[in-house]
Parts: C-alpha cells; structure tokens; sequence
C-alpha cells in the first residue's frame, strides 16, 4: 500500500470543497490556500483549482520548483493557454511543463463538482501508482493487485 499522500489545493469553491472532502476517506492530508501560491514543504500533490493570474502560474511554478510529484491545473483550454503562456514567460522548461496534467483528471465524464474531484484524485493515484495506460480493471488481464502476492490483498467491502 502506498503511503498517504500529502494535497495541497490552492484555489477555492466547488471542486476545491470536494476535494478536501474526499482526500479524508482516503487517509490523505490536506493543505490549502486560497491566494498564496506558495508550495509547503513535503507536498506530495498539487491542485491548482485557481483561476488568477497572480495565484495559479506562481503556485504550478511553485510546485515544479518543490519537485511535486504530481502537479495539475483545472481550468478551460484558454486558461491552460494563458497559464502556459505565464509558465514559459517565467523561466519553466517545456521538459518541466512536459509534467504538469492541465486541464486535470481523468476523462470519466465528470460534470459536477463531486465527480470532477473524483476524476482529480483518480489521476492523482494512477500517477503515484505508476500507472500511464489507463483503463477499467476489467479490460486487464492478469491479478487485480499485480503487486501483491496471491491472497495478501485486503477487501474493503468484507
């Protein structure tokens, strides 16, 4: 089992919201900030749900300065642009752009704020898994926990 991952969310509202609460069930902690694009020490996971010039480029920049293991950026494809713009602007490389998932999440057809945090979160295990070819569990071959010896898996649902 992997270890808890450390989130920070920088940004606010719906999604924000969601993700804080879902990263709980899954033992993760939580950091946030709404106008500070800083980056805590230890971060695992960086969400940037901010949509401000001041907040979301600094805080991705922040982020790939730290060496964040996973960075994403949500937001249409002209903040992605814009964002994209500011990052090569301020010094990042294509190669470290190259590492940043914008927009973010899985493409699950999330709409709502709840499913587009379950898409986030999703990307963020496959990308802690090593995981780059993703699918459904049923479309594989093989054991389910293929990391696992046969009988040590742990059924949550009993």
């Amino acid at each position: 089992m992997a270890d808890p991952c450390t989130l920070h969310v920088v940004g606010d509202g719906p999604v924000a919201e969601a993700l804080i609460a879902l990263a709980g069930p899954l033992g993760w902690s939580v950091s946030t900030s709404t106008d500070d694009p800083g980056v805590p020490d230890g971060v695992d996971a960086l969400v940037v749900t901010s949509h401000h010039d001041g907040v979301d480029g600094p805080a991705i920049r922040a982020g790939l300065d730290a060496g964040t293991a996973y960075i994403g950026g949500m937001g249409s494809r002209r903040t992605q642009d814009r964002r994209r713009a500011w990052l090569l602007g301020d010094g990042v490389t294509e190669e470290q752009l190259a590492s940043v998932r914008a927009p973010i999440g899985l493409d699950i057809g999330a709409n709502e704020p709840g499913e587009i945090a379950v898409a986030i979160l999703a990307e963020v295990i496959a990308t802690r898994a090593g995981r780059t070819e993703l699918g459904s569990v049923s479309d594989r071959e093989g054991p389910i926990h293929p990391d696992l010896a046969p009988g040590d898996a742990y059924c949550p649902g009993g």
